[in-house]
């Protein structure tokens, strides 16, 4: 970062931490149970209260407030109470503002509530919610006080909680290397200072060998899925046990200089969508650091994200040399006129310099093509638009559009133009299928077309690699797979009894490499100036690959946020009519963390 940009960045921040205000909250991991119940909840129907659901991670403090509208409703199944119960937990330093009706008035005509504090529950018989079951007898005086946080501290002006993370697995994989396995260990703390500031850190040691096609993947792109800096770990305890090791850092600060706007800044991703996948912002590339600003405006809700990138990993790097930067500002403007309907429209500018942040498009609302123009500049801007409709309280239909660069009469020709870079998404969500409580399904299907998200000017004299591509450390910051594919997918999620969850996953995948040395498309990091031919592309061009993958996941919560994964997976992948098998099976021990699957 520059220290021009670093300096805004920091004059940003005091200047707003000066002002009063009551603090957001640190956000939970979009697989964590709190998001799933808020997601199936919404689109029941349970509340009809106005949250965006597509800002991917829910935030604590909101997630507080929805459990609390919908605490006592009557419609709610016993599995959805506990359901309620555990992220009720999960958010224990917003217990005190759990509202409940005081049960002397029947008819709640008068508007009378009590807080928690102020009502105790005598148990659960009566099908309302045992709120107090969350607290428990403390471990030697001061650990686990309440099921969801290993230590917390709780100060008028301070309040801490302190948790143990890992994630320890096993998985075989028939003809490949026997030890194929995963070693975890870190911490996650949350931390409010004064109610207005808050802070969130998650610290992760591991240790890990993938299985084979991960592993190729890493080879070719010199980066590891989602993580940053690595290198090569050898055990001197086990022999032959190989892999790579790695730091993983999520840490943010955050306030509201006033009511409706908040203010962030740390180092994390982020993802925009109502879908498993994402083709406008994602989590799967590494962390970067960010300044984010939310907006809450009567039925709007208003995201900036300004963030530091790095346009290649750290094994292209020269020795001893910091990693070049690259720069990127995103909007995206939500509209929510009912809380079963949301669209949203997006758009990013990754700027086609290095190390060089470019202000103007600091103006959190003007148009970056307006910019760029009067730059008289040609940055990487790409434009989006999400939608999600819930239906008949059980299905909600969603769907993306991306648009690199469009022109509807090379569409209207079918001509195949290079420049008709677009994407779209179409998915469908149905909740307690067929009238099964929490089982529920999703079907979605991904396409994007060849040279999406790429971008002309190079790294360097002899780099084929663009510095503007839509990445970060040679990870697309939209769907994992980069350009010209077509990907279908069907989830299907059952809670048969409590604390025990079936999880499987199928899905079809056609995708094109490159051949010869030749762009045809899908390497988001290649110059498009490099491509094989102006008309006539094609989705999945060039190197043909069809994956075909199911895979099914039990896992048992044997205490709160701790997990037993059993799982196994079927994997085949036919590349130019050579077929190879990728199948495996294994099980892991998790805790206050979600399962990290590389599934493409």
């Amino acid at each position: 970062m520059s220290c021009k940009s670093l300096v805004f960045y920091i004059i940003i921040f005091i200047a707003g931490s000066l002002q009063y205000g009551i603090a957001q909250s640190p956000r939970f991991e979009r697989q964590s149970l709190s998001q799933i119940s808020y997601n199936r909840l919404q689109i029941l129907g349970i509340s009809d209260s106005i949250y965006t659901s597509s800002k991917g991670n829910l935030d604590r403090k909101n997630a507080a407030e929805f459990f609390n509208n919908i605490l006592q409703n009557e419609s709610l199944s016993e599995k959805d109470k506990k359901d309620v119960l555990h992220c009720i937990a999960d958010n224990y330093e917003h217990k005190h503002q759990i509202v409940i009706f005081d049960e002397t008035d029947k008819n709640k005509q008068n508007g009378i509530f009590r807080t928690q504090d102020e009502l105790e529950f005598a148990g659960d018989s009566d099908g309302s919610i045992d709120i107090n079951s969350i607290d428990r007898q403390p471990i030697l005086t001061y650990f686990y006080q309440n099921k969801a946080n290993f230590f917390d501290i709780k100060t008028p002006s301070f309040e801490l909680y302190l948790n143990p993370v890992f994630d320890f697995g096993f998985t075989e994989q028939p003809a490949y290397d026997p030890y194929v396995f995963q070693n975890t260990r870190g911490i996650e703390l949350r931390a409010y200072i004064d109610k207005k500031v808050y802070v969130y850190t998650r610290l992760l040691e591991n240790q890990r060998h993938f299985t084979d096609f991960v592993t190729d993947r890493i080879s070719k792109f010199q980066a590891i899925p989602g993580q940053g800096s690595f290198k090569g770990f050898s055990s001197g305890v086990v022999d032959n046990l190989t892999g790579y090791d790695y730091f993983n850092t999520v840490a943010y600060i955050g306030f509201n200089p006033i009511k409706s706007i908040s203010v962030e800044f740390g180092h994390d991703n982020h993802f925009i969508g109502d879908g498993y996948r994402s083709l406008l912002l994602s989590d799967y590339a590494s962390n970067y650091l960010y300044l984010k600003l939310d907006w809450k405006l009567w039925k709007f809700r208003y995201q900036n994200i300004f963030s530091e990138l790095s346009p290649i990993s750290i094994i292209q790097s020269p020795q001893y040399e910091i990693l070049p930067r690259k720069y990127a500002a995103t909007h995206y403007l939500t509209f929510i006129p009912h809380h079963n309907f949301e669209v949203g429209v997006f758009e990013t500018v990754v700027f086609g310099r290095e190390n060089h942040f470019e202000f103007q498009y600091l103006n959190p609302v003007i148009f970056y093509r307006s910019i760029e123009h009067s730059l008289n500049s040609s940055d990487n801007v790409i434009l989006g638009l999400n939608v999600r409709w819930n239906v008949l309280k059980r299905f909600s239909l969603y769907g993306q559009i991306v648009l690199d660069e469009f022109k509807l009469s090379e569409v209207q020709k079918a001509s195949g133009w290079w420049a008709n870079k677009f994407g779209y998404q179409a998915g469908l969500k149905y909740i307690n299928a067929f009238g099964i409580d929490h089982l529920d399904l999703q079907l979605e299907s991904n396409v994007v077309r060849p040279y999406t998200y790429t971008h002309w000017q190079p790294l360097n004299e002899v780099s084929e690699n663009s510095v503007a591509s839509y990445s970060n450390y040679n990870q697309p910051l939209a769907h994992i797979l980069g350009a010209s594919f077509d990907e279908k997918i069907l989830l299907i999620r059952y809670v048969p009894i409590n604390k025990i969850t079936l999880t499987a996953k199928g899905m079809i995948t056609k995708y094109g490499e490159d051949k010869d040395g030749l762009n045809y498309g899908n390497n988001i990091l290649l110059n498009y100036n490099l491509r094989t031919s102006d008309y006539g592309n094609f989705v999945a061009q060039g190197v043909k690959n069809t994956i075909v993958s199911a895979g099914l996941t039990v896992s048992y919560e044997f205490l709160h946020n701790f997990c037993i994964d059993l799982y196994g997976n079927y994997r085949t992948r036919d590349r130019e009519s050579v077929k190879s098998d990728h199948h495996a099976y294994g099980f892991r021990v998790r805790a206050n963390i979600a399962a990290l699957d590389y599934d493409y």
